[in-house]
């Protein structure tokens, strides 16, 4: 073997021995400790194949090992090490959401690489890159090596054992098998051509209109939950007291049975809410974070209530917060600064990402109490962070649904104290729907809670469809005491970042889901769900596929065109 294929071959080694440990400290509580020996095992297998072509690529002359092998080896083997040890490192939410390569954009890898990961873990990736080297260049030189050939069979026989253990499981802690799977499953479904026209669809992008009227109300305080479906909320309520928050006021809400999501991320969500129309772009990414930005040139749910004379506010327990959303015309801005995180008490608070520092939602209370006896007129809008990550079920050891409601009840019980509940109307609804793999075809996990609550509504339920682009038409509809606007036949969404995911759903109770990915364009759904989980039906209300495809297409080329006149304005 030549000097340099011998040290990529003990870098390899050293790679793999390295990741082995990551695999089973960052899994522990996502995977059994079979599957995550198993999957190390493939990833291992697949990083010395690399290794053994970028050695055979080499061949025997010195510019072709540098070239050729060098080639490899920088181009391929790295940046495969690279990938493995990330979604190693992020293995809880990797598996959860298993977001694919395949469906990544440049900026969305850009984005992950200066948002997600933080500037420490970077550091040490390099630090130990540089050590691996150095490493590999010293052992080298002083230890056996085996041929290429003995490793390849070596490699080849121990891939026998995850490749069978796949068989017997249906998912597997890898991004190979991810990425395997995903290649799978876009050949195993008919490609759509995008194309057609459906009069379901005419109006899908837009919200409604917002009525007329003097707010009978003196203060909304707008309560947004992280990634609760309608269901859950139920199920979860009914396993609490009577006495809990959403058991106890459930007979004084106006509640939305039928209201969906138009946008699978918190950064979208709320604009579609706020704004009143379908964005059509996946949220996570700096390029489509700038193309929000002329969203602000016209006004928003924030200008309304302004101008209705509302002190406007809002309120998250982070240090870092939602590009655009934060940018729009509050008056108050609550978050939490560095010093309050780091000094937190008996808070729980935590730093997953680079971009989120932040703490539960309690932290708040004593300002937000504050504000409310400061604002006789106020419109609150909270972005909840309790469930953004799971350290928070488990240190506190409640659900989502019960922390929010305790919460909320000591919100109502402070307004009850103040007398100020009757002219107070209380929103409660939720960011996005679920977003892991395995509900991406389940209708109920993008039905959404829109509870509008006050002591002197009687309970009832509007079983009409809407979705978080009526939110202003709704919410002045009950302002105002308004009929809410009529409901909609189908309503559009877009999926999370790096799903490639568009869908629709209608009044009739069907689903569809279309993979819309740059090489390929399929349909994961499409039917009638009579139990609102999976389609097992053919669907009442059809919509074409490609017609669903075109329509995306073409608003977001609409609002490529806004954005661009908005930006030749500002240049002027």
């Amino acid at each position: 073997m030549s000097p340099p294929g011998g040290r990529r071959l003990a870098f390899t080694l050293l790679a793999c021995l390295l990741l082995l440990p990551l695999k089973l400290i960052r899994g522990w509580n996502a995977e059994p400790p079979l599957s995550l020996l198993s999957a190390w095992l493939l990833d291992a297998c697949f990083l010395l194949g690399l290794c053994l072509l970028s050695i055979a690529a080499g061949g025997r002359t010195p510019r072709r090992r540098l070239v050729l092998g060098g080639g490899v080896f920088l181009l391929l083997q790295i940046p495969a090490l690279l990938v493995i040890a990330a979604h190693t490192y992020y293995l809880e939410e990797a598996t959860a959401r298993q977001f694919s390569l395949l469906d990544s954009s440049f900026d969305a890898i850009a984005f992950f690489v200066t948002e997600i990961v933080p500037p420490a873990v970077l550091i040490v990736t390099g630090l130990l890159l540089s050590g691996l080297v150095v490493a590999a260049r010293f052992l080298a030189r002083r230890l056996w090596l085996p041929r290429p050939r003995w490793v390849a069979l070596a490699a080849g026989g121990l891939c026998l054992i995850p490749l069978v253990h796949q068989a017997t499981v249906t998912f597997y802690p890898s991004v190979l098998w991810e990425m395997g799977r995903d290649v799978a499953e876009a050949l195993s479904h008919p490609a759509v051509a995008p194309g057609g026209e459906t009069a379901e669809l005419a109006k899908a992008e837009q919200g409604r209109l917002v009525p007329e009227g003097t707010p009978r109300f003196e203060r909304v305080l707008l309560f947004v939950m992280e990634s609760v479906p309608s269901r859950t909320l139920e199920q979860d309520a009914a396993a609490l007291p009577a006495g809990h928050f959403f058991n106890l006021h459930r007979t004084q809400a106006h509640r939305y049975s039928a209201y969906f999501t138009t946008n699978q991320d918190s950064r979208t969500g709320l604009l579609a809410m706020l704004f009143g129309r379908l964005i059509p772009f996946e949220a996570y990414s700096e390029r489509d974070a700038r193309q929000y930005l002329f969203l602000r040139q016209r006004p928003s749910l924030v200008d309304r209530m302004a101008a209705a004379g509302f002190h406007t506010a809002v309120a998250a327990a982070q240090t870092d917060v939602e590009l655009v959303v934060f940018e729009l015309p509050w008056r108050t801005r609550l978050i939490l600064s560095q010093a309050e995180f780091e000094n937190h008490g008996d808070f729980l608070c935590f730093n997953p990402y680079q971009f989120e520092h932040d703490c539960e939602d309690r932290i708040l209370l004593p300002r937000i109490y504050s504000l409310l006896d400061e604002q006789p007129r106020l419109f609150l809008m909270q972005e909840a962070v309790f469930g953004h990550i799971g350290e928070y079920e488990q240190s506190s050891g409640k659900t989502p649904v019960q922390y929010y409601g305790d919460y909320l009840q000591a919100v109502w019980d402070r307004l009850a104290e103040r007398g100020l509940l009757d002219t107070t109307l209380l929103v409660v609804t939720s960011d996005h729907g679920i977003r892991d793999w395995d509900y991406r075809t389940r209708r109920w996990a993008l039905r959404l809670p829109l509870w509008f609550i006050n002591p002197r509504f009687q309970g009832r339920a509007v079983d009409g469809l809407y979705n978080q682009s009526d939110f202003p038409a709704l919410l002045w509809s009950e302002l105002t005491d308004a009929p809410p606007p009529l409901p909609r036949q189908v309503s559009a969404y877009v999926g999370c970042t790096n799903s490639s995911l568009v869908g629709a759903v209608s009044a009739e109770g069907d689903l569809l889901v279309v993979k819309d990915r740059r090489y390929r364009k399929y349909v994961l759904a499409d039917g009638f769900c009579p139990d609102d989980d999976r389609p097992t039906a053919p669907p009442r209300r059809a919509v074409p596929a490609g017609a669903l495809i075109e329509f995306f297409r073409n608003i977001r080329e609409r609002f490529e065109e806004s954005f661009q006149r908005a930006a030749d304005v500002d240049a002027d």
